[in-house]
């Protein structure tokens, strides 16, 4: 686990990152860590393996740092060798299902359990999973993309139910997901072909709208979904 070595500063905040490695969570690993008034946390696949033990184990080390002001979740896949999104119903398997399921839905989920008890319960603080418009059930016009549809729909609910909860105990917290918007990288580079270059955007820009979105969200906002630009997105 790292996190910046910048000089402390009374108004300090505490902002965990998690999936820092990935094309959007090293693109905001960057722009963090330029802010001298946080204090950036990472975990990665460098990190730990995601497990149970080892997010718990995670978690006790960071309660020592104090209260987290941010949480963002930057896990989730597309694509890799064993997964791709299927077409038609003829190319689903468990194999692939599962493997969406675990990736964008498990283990975002198990960070939530883990992780949003680190939540500051005094100054407004949020828990941010990066989503998919496409896991929108309401959105979906066109259909194919079963496991990645399916897996982030999940997600979303996910962050629903939690948030729910966590609003009895933490009555400062925000819990919402983001969808990103296409951004470039290798994971929409196969199917970029179809996205408009005014549509397309570099790892920076959407870290700095995710960055400064988080930021905004208030407890009123809890267990919502949003567009990069701050619109509603239906479930």
């Amino acid at each position: 686990m790292l996190w910046n070595d910048e000089v402390m500063y009374e108004e300090q905040k505490n902002v965990l990152l998690i999936g820092a490695n990935g094309t959007i969570g090293g693109a905001l690993a960057d722009l963090i860590s330029s802010d001298q008034s946080v204090k950036l946390y990472k975990l990665s696949r460098d990190d730990t393996d995601y497990s149970e033990e080892s997010l718990a184990n995670h978690a006790s080390m960071l309660k020592l740092a104090g209260a987290f002001s941010q949480i963002i979740c930057c896990i989730g896949t597309l694509h890799n060798d064993v997964v791709s999104p299927e077409k038609r119903l003829s190319h689903l398997s468990q194999e692939v299902l599962s493997q969406y399921f675990h990736v964008n839905t498990i283990l975002p989920a198990l960070c939530i359990k883990h992780f949003v008890g680190l939540l500051d319960k005094r100054n407004s603080s949020q828990f941010i999973a990066l989503s998919a418009m496409v896991g929108s059930i309401g959105e979906n016009q066109l259909g194919g993309w079963y496991g990645y549809r399916s897996s982030k729909a999940a997600l979303n609910m996910m962050i629903k139910t939690a948030s729910i909860e966590v609003a009895r105990s933490n009555k400062s917290a925000c819990l919402a997901v983001i969808h990103p918007g296409t951004t470039q990288g290798p994971l929409s580079k196969p199917f970029a072909s179809g996205v408009s270059k005014d549509k397309y955007y570099t790892p920076a820009q959407s870290a700095e709208r995710i960055w400064t979105l988080s930021k905004e969200l208030t407890v009123s906002q809890t267990g919502s979904f949003f567009n990069w630009d701050g619109s509603v997105l239906g479930w």
